[in-house]
């Protein structure tokens, strides 16, 4: 008979115990900490040290849990975060904010929790001027491709392109969090309910793509491509 495997609490709580015995707190966050396991569900797991050279991701197998942990001393999971919010991706302040604190020391584990929650609650910055350009252009681009587009394979692959870039336009220009996969979709459900049903019913169909994409671009001025200019640095990465 296979086993049953342990819950994911006390699953943290021993490998932390065992791997880290040093650890400041231990934060379990993603789909086990907001009840949404599936079967192939893992464990995301914040760990945070003593000061460190350097943080690192590890993935292992615990008890017969998938783990990614993600190890972190005090500063460099602060400027981890700060990165991650500067580009309205908030993918560590998400797993501190609605994770379960497993382990605390000095009140340091809540205390990032709390301050991420604020965080995440007043929502990211909105976009500049020349950002929300750029975002229109690339939307306008992808719709006229998808216009003109007669390879079926072509369509299906703008199509599907045109639908990311307009539910990250719409999140942007809502100065809602972005996300990727799954919460890309989650995000916008948060944002926009019917939107994100739209964006869903034209997965496989070209010409609602289409719509979908043009109904983004009217919400925030329209499409944008002649006379879009964009001023680039002499020597790129720079």
């Amino acid at each position: 008979m296979k086993r049953e495997r342990e819950a994911p609490v006390p699953t943290v709580l021993d490998l932390s115990r065992r791997l880290f015995p040093e650890a400041l707190a231990v934060v379990l966050g993603g789909s086990s900490a907001a009840g949404r396991l599936t079967p192939t569900s893992d464990l995301d797991v914040v760990v945070v040290t003593p000061p460190r050279a350097a943080p690192y991701r590890h993935c292992l197998r615990w008890a017969g849990w998938p783990v990614e942990v993600l190890v972190h001393d005090p500063q460099t999971l602060a400027a981890y975060c700060e990165d991650n919010l500067a580009h309205r991706w908030p993918g560590i302040p998400r797993l501190l904010a609605e994770g379960v604190v497993v382990t605390d020391t000095g009140g340091l584990g809540a205390a990032f929790q709390a301050q991420m929650r604020d965080r995440l609650a007043a929502g990211p910055a909105p976009l500049t001027r020349a950002e929300l350009d750029e975002r229109r252009f690339v939307l306008t681009d992808l719709l006229d491709d998808l216009a003109g587009a007669a390879d079926p394979g072509e369509r299906a692959f703008v199509a599907w392109r045109a639908l990311t870039e307009a539910a990250r336009l719409a999140l942007a220009a809502g100065r809602h969090w972005q996300g990727s996969g799954k919460w890309l979709l989650r995000e916008l459900r948060y944002l926009d309910a019917g939107l994100a049903d739209r964006v869903v019913a034209a997965l496989d169909d070209p010409a609602r793509a289409y719509a979908v994409g043009r109904e983004v671009l009217d919400r925030v001025g329209g499409p944008l491509w002649e006379g879009h200019t964009v001023i680039e640095p002499r020597h790129p990465g720079r």
